[in-house]
């Protein structure tokens, strides 16, 4: 049954990558047709990172008390809606509001705050302690596999066709994905407490959680540091490659299609279980390495470099994420995946708004300069962090 199980989700997960891959893409470009301004397009991620920190409370407790079948259904039935309603509402009127655009991703993003808690809850049900880094690796190599295609295809769909048939395409990902999930055993975790009482114990249960366990409050701050630099990409290089580089959506996908392309070397080489790169202080290293990328993804004048300077960004914030991911799921139990998860991403996501925020509050004269300035950030904050938990572990 497991066996059963673990293939449909590695297939809910290559349909995953298609949508979140196809949805970047519509979202990051569109919104920047549609606004004229990258500080606009910082502002939709912005929007999103804030739905992330109110939702995610609420979310986790969700994930941890009720079937995550069902949750992943109803999760993906919304992201298709949403998106194609704003497809088809892009289809009737090109200049649409920019406020559609954060109405549409504040939907997406608590549904996959949803969907990515129940997903991991699924994984923890079917995958032994011992080898659940390995296969955290397995399956963010297939989601980035999938998001390197949605991405690719989504930016050919919109040049050569519309915006709506893109926003349409990343709704069709989240259908087949729904059909796959009907064949996989449901998981409940535990019996609930009836009421507002029992949510309000559960959200205590997760604070408590944190409160007890150091690594996983250092995991969580790693992770506001390093992982960000991925939204902060997602914001703002459609205007690196139109404004700074005068390049078109096509050049675009291909650009942004290299993020998941380094990510899925990065999750084959973890897969392998290689003793070296999973002990102590690993996600330390590789946190350093994405914010020396990102100084060196800065300095890039053209496409091609571009794209394997941020296929390297990929490779190296993938890396810190796969080992943050995997310790994350052996710490927590199964009763409390949702609400750990949920609390990474909210630390995540604060750190995310921050950087999806700079091109609003300074204005540069160009947009590599934002990216200069956050791989300096990165890159001094892990090494602190490292150097403050080698000092807490030897005292």
């Amino acid at each position: 049954m497991k066996t059963r199980n673990l293939l449909f989700l590695y297939i809910m997960e290559l349909c995953a990558g298609l949508a979140r891959g196809s949805y970047l893409v519509c979202i990051g470009w569109t919104a920047l047709i549609v606004s004229g301004d990258v500080a606009a397009v910082g502002q939709v991620f912005i929007v999103a990172m804030v739905a992330n920190i109110i939702a995610g409370p609420f979310v986790g407790i969700i994930v941890d008390r009720y079937n995550r079948k069902h949750l992943t259904v109803c999760a993906h039935l919304g992201i298709a809606a949403v998106l194609t309603l704003l497809g088809i509402a892009l289809a009737y009127d090109a200049g649409l509001s920019i406020f559609w655009f954060f109405v549409t991703v504040v939907f997406v993003n608590a549904f996959r705050l949803i969907y990515q808690g129940s997903h991991d809850g699924l994984i923890h049900a079917n995958v032994s302690a011992n080898d659940l880094v390995h296969a955290v690796a397995r399956f963010r190599g297939l989601h980035l596999l999938a998001t390197a295609v949605g991405t690719v295809l989504t930016g050919t769909i919109i040049e050569t066709t519309s915006p709506t048939a893109g926003f349409l395409f990343s709704a069709t990902a989240s259908l087949i994905l729904i059909v796959s999930v009907s064949f996989v055993k449901g998981v409940i975790t535990k019996d609930n407490a009836a009421g507002v009482a029992g949510f309000v114990r559960d959200f205590s249960e997760g604070l408590i959680l944190f409160r007890e366990k150091p690594d996983l409050r250092v995991l969580a701050l790693l992770a506001g540091i390093a992982l960000p630099v991925g939204q902060l990409s997602n914001a703002i290089l459609s205007s690196f490659v139109r404004d700074d580089l005068g390049r078109g959506s096509d050049a675009f996908g291909f650009v942004d299609a290299a993020w998941p392309v380094g990510g899925m070397l990065a999750a084959a080489i973890l897969s392998l279980g290689l003793r070296q790169l999973s002990v102590a202080n690993m996600e330390y290293v590789f946190a350093m390495l994405a914010g020396l990328t990102t100084i060196v993804f800065s300095m890039m004048t053209s496409i091609v470099p571009l794209a394997i300077t941020h296929a390297a960004l990929g490779f190296f914030v993938w890396m810190c994420r796969i080992v943050i991911d995997g310790r994350i799921l052996q710490i927590c139990t199964a009763q409390t995946v949702g609400r750990t998860r949920v609390f990474i991403d909210m630390m995540f996501s604060f750190s995310a708004m921050l950087m999806s925020l700079s091109p609003t509050l300074v204005k540069l004269p160009s947009t590599s300069g934002y990216f200069l300035f956050w791989g300096v950030i990165i890159f001094i904050c892990a090494g602190a962090l490292w150097f403050v938990q080698s000092v807490r572990k030897v005292s």
